[in-house]
């Protein structure tokens, strides 16, 4: 270390290290909420994206940069984090400002160029974090595991914090939060000079007033949301706002909302106007769910009669009904309008409870305190695998909102609700004579519902259902159908309900045992039949071949590849813009054309960031083969790494049920251990570092293997165990897989660090890319392989990776004699 540097203590560097590593993770998770809110859930995947392009920019930048640094590191540090402590809060304020829109992309080419300023905006926090870390790694050349161990480990607790933070204050408040977390770590950096303290903190001081005077910015809400347009409405008014770490929930008040569970059919038009008042929850400014009026007179929703969710109800009598999914109530309702005996509300988000009981409790006349109604704050699948509770139906409603179904952004929205095991589940839940009962928004060309029927019809077979033509029917409306699956056979009497309730309510027959060609397509008319020869195609043996066949993916989701909305198949495309030309954009998932742009972005950014580097350090002093292998190494580990995260927190979400458990407990456990992994790679002495990713590489493969066949064990197992043991097993089974993935890391970057001219930023360039390929990668791959064979990718990454660590240290031996 230089007199220059000399003045920073090394405890001061960590402690800075870990703070802004922390607030590094959680801007990322901050901008993920943010983007859901403001556009679409798919855009969390760009947010990676743009997090890990930063992170390359600032290695490719310090790797051509290096030598001009010599001697200022600690300046540089100090500087570098000011300016991230405030970029934080300018650059999601001038991101707000963006006028972005997703459903332009295609239409308006500037949009593209929004994007692009969106990415360059957004990646200065993460270049600036960046930038700190690798200059960390330049100060404690000589303890790279120990920095790399307090970086990692500040990610972890980052991750943590974010997590409870978002349970306090919203989105657009976290990075203003996280400004007073940076500036901390900028004053840490100036410890224990105290004069100079004092002076570091004056520009930081008039910071923070401005920030005081300014007010806090709002999320920018893209004009294609529901919210957007509900606030459009002329009496307009939002009544309350409550938040989560799973979403932002909005509560609008307008005579005008009317939101229906589907097309109210043959509903008396004198009663129309006669509906309840509404105020309507918006989820994350995009989804809806209605809360009624009510004061305890049901009369006023007879109208859920009227609508295909209703037809359950025809075949039990006073049945005890489960909701999955509650949200507002609507389903509650219709269940105590037909005379239900008790119902049992599932409700994942608490916000909504939290509403109902407070500032809607008048409004909607305290429904979720009756006597005949349960709520269960849960994940629907969690709590039934929880307990062993049996009902007589199981209503498993509409998801999310019509429009957003049919703009097809929930393409990559993972989900363990519509899943084989998980209508096999229901299922083994239901009374004898039970009925579960499955509804969903229908698009054009059909698919949503043909995929749910193949589901249904595959899951009764796992349940020992022999002949699943027997149990099934399926009807629909214009705009949603309703699928439901008998424990037992469908009697003739529940036939001819299912018969009458259809024919009174102008709703089309799609399937029931001994349905007649001339009875389907009578109100909603099709030019074919398509639903009807869907459901006799999946029902019969040729089902394997109407799958292949079919214009769209249909065939069922899987516990390991949960994705039921996930309908595009890439060798129909031709056949689509032959059929439709130009206007089959709107058919396509736009949580596709998000990830495959990112993927594009990502690889052209990677070329550049890494290429550019080469030839810059081809005319210094590296060694050819340096270059070559830090390449391969850096990369593998990148991609492996990210690809291991992603799994892993796909898998996980399935035993904790909550989405943000899963990512809370897995990036927290992960980093953590990974950090003491590299803290334990700095132990190990360089002429044995190759022999150490070898064995760490070799442990991930067996536990790996290990893991694909005890977890299933585990999840079943532990589905009654409370939260907190649950996330304490879960963080016991990632720590040893954890920390043998902090090793190679720190490993590679004490062998490169022996060259001439030192690789290390650009091993950080190289690490930052493959992290950006490798979030994307991982869930493209998991969408259409599962994610076993995403963990097996990673496996084969790091083999290619440890081979290269051999190449590597022999090339570190060779410089240092």
């Amino acid at each position: 270390m230089t007199a220059r540097n000399a003045s920073l203590p090394a405890g001061c560097r960590d402690g800075a290290i870990l703070i802004l590593s922390a607030v590094g993770i959680a801007y990322q998770v901050s901008l993920m909420r943010v983007f859901s809110i403001g556009q679409w859930h798919h855009f969390a995947y760009m947010i990676i994206s743009i997090a890990m392009l930063g992170f390359g920019a600032s290695g490719t930048a310090l790797a051509l940069a290096r030598r001009r640094l010599e001697g200022r590191e600690a300046a540089c540090l100090r500087l570098s984090a000011f300016a991230a402590t405030v970029s934080l809060v300018l650059c999601y304020a001038a991101a707000q400002a963006v006028p972005f829109e997703t459903f332009q992309l295609v239409s308006q080419r500037v949009q593209l160029w929004y994007l692009l300023v969106l990415y360059v905006i957004l990646a200065v926090p993460f270049f600036l974090v960046a930038t700190c870390i690798t200059i960390a790694f330049f100060l404690g050349s000589d303890a790279v595991g120990r920095v790399y161990a307090f970086n990692m480990t500040g990610s972890g607790l980052g991750a943590l914090a974010v997590a409870s933070m978002l349970y306090r204050v919203s989105p657009a408040m976290v990075p203003y939060v996280l400004t007073m977390g940076a500036g901390a770590a900028y004053l840490l950096l100036f410890v224990p000079h105290w004069r100079r303290l004092a002076l570091a903190a004056v520009p930081l001081a008039v910071f923070g007033i401005g920030l005081a005077v300014w007010g806090v910015v709002p999320v920018r809400v893209s004009e294609y949301k529901g919210l957007s347009f509900a606030l459009q409405l002329p009496d307009a008014e939002i009544v309350a706002q409550a938040h989560s770490p799973l979403s932002e929930v909005t509560a609008v008040s307008s005579d005008m909302i009317r939101e229906t569970p589907g097309q109210i059919s043959n509903y008396p038009m004198s009663a129309l106007g006669e509906l309840p008042k509404q105020t309507g929850l918006y989820f994350d400014a995009g989804a809806v769910s209605p809360v009624h009026r009510f004061d305890g007179d049901l009369e006023p929703f007879t109208f859920l009669d009227y609508v295909t969710g209703a037809l359950p109800y025809r075949l039990v009598e006073n049945p005890r009904v489960l909701v999955l999914g509650a949200g507002g109530g609507t389903d509650v309702l219709a269940a105590l309008l037909q005379g239900a005996e008790h119902v049992t509300a599932v409700e994942v988000e608490p916000a909504v409870f939290d509403l109902l009981g407070t500032v809607l409790r008048d409004f909607s006349g305290g429904l979720y305190e009756r006597p005949d109604v349960s709520p269960v704050l849960a994940e629907g699948r969690g709590h039934l695998e929880a307990q062993d509770t049996r009902y007589d139906l199981i209503q498993v409603p509409l998801f999310g909102s019509y429009s957003a179904a049919a703009a097809g952004v929930m393409a990559l929205n993972e989900s363990y609700v519509y899943t084989v095991e998980a209508l096999e589940l229901y299922l083994n839940r239901l009374n004898p004579g039970g009925v579960l009962a499955l509804t969903c928004w229908l698009k054009t060309p059909p698919r949503d519902a043909i995929k749910l029927f193949a589901t249904a019809v595959e899951a009764c077979e796992r349940a020992g259902i022999a002949d699943p033509a027997q149990h099934m029917a399926f009807i629909r409306s214009w705009n949603n159908a309703t699928i439901v699956v008998t424990r037992d056979p469908l009697t003739n009497a529940q036939i001819e309900a299912i018969r009458q309730f259809s024919a009174d309510r102008y709703l089309d027959l799609d399937y029931y045992p001994g349905i007649q060609p001339e009875e389907v397509n009578r109100y909603t008319i099709m030019e074919e039949p398509t639903y009807y020869e869907a459901a006799l195609a999946i029902l019969s043996p040729e089902r394997d071949a109407f799958y292949d066949d079919y214009l769209f993916y249909v065939r069922p989701a899987t516990d390991n590849r949960p994705y039921f909305f996930r309908f595009l198949k890439w060798d129909t495309l031709p056949e689509l813009w032959r059929g439709m030309g130009t206007t089959w954009m709107p058919f396509v998932e736009w949580g596709y054309v998000v990830l495959l742009g990112t993927i594009l972005q990502g690889f052209i950014v990677s070329i550049v960031l890494i290429l550019l580097p080469v030839l810059a350090l081809a005319r210094g002093r590296a060694v050819p083969g340096s270059r070559t292998w830090t390449l391969v190494y850096f990369t593998g580990l990148g991609l492996s790494y990210m690809f291991m995260e992603i799994a892993f927190i796909q898998i996980f979400m399935r035993f904790l049920a909550y989405p943000i458990y899963a990512v809370t407990v897995v990036l927290t456990g992960f980093l953590i251990f990974s950090g003491m992994g590299s803290y334990f790679a700095n132990t190990i002495a360089i002429d044995r570092k190759a022999i150490a990713v070898r064995r760490a590489v070799t442990a991930l493969a067996l536990l790996s293997v290990a893991y694909a066949i005890t977890l299933p064990i585990l999840f079943s197992m532990g589905a009654g165990w409370s939260d907190p043991i649950k996330i304490g097993v879960s963080i016991l089974f990632l720590a040893p897989l954890a920390f043998c993935m902090g090793l190679p890391f720190p490993s590679g970057l004490q062998l490169i660090s022996r060259s001439p001219n030192a690789l290390v930023p650009w091993a950080f360039a190289i690490n930052g890319c493959a992290s950006v390929l490798g979030a994307t990668l991982a869930t493209l791959t998991a969408v259409h392989l599962g994610f076993h064979l995403v963990i097996a990718a990673a496996i084969l990454l790091y083999a290619v990776s440890a081979l290269s660590a051999s190449r590597l240290e022999t090339e570190s031996h060779s410089l240092c004699h």
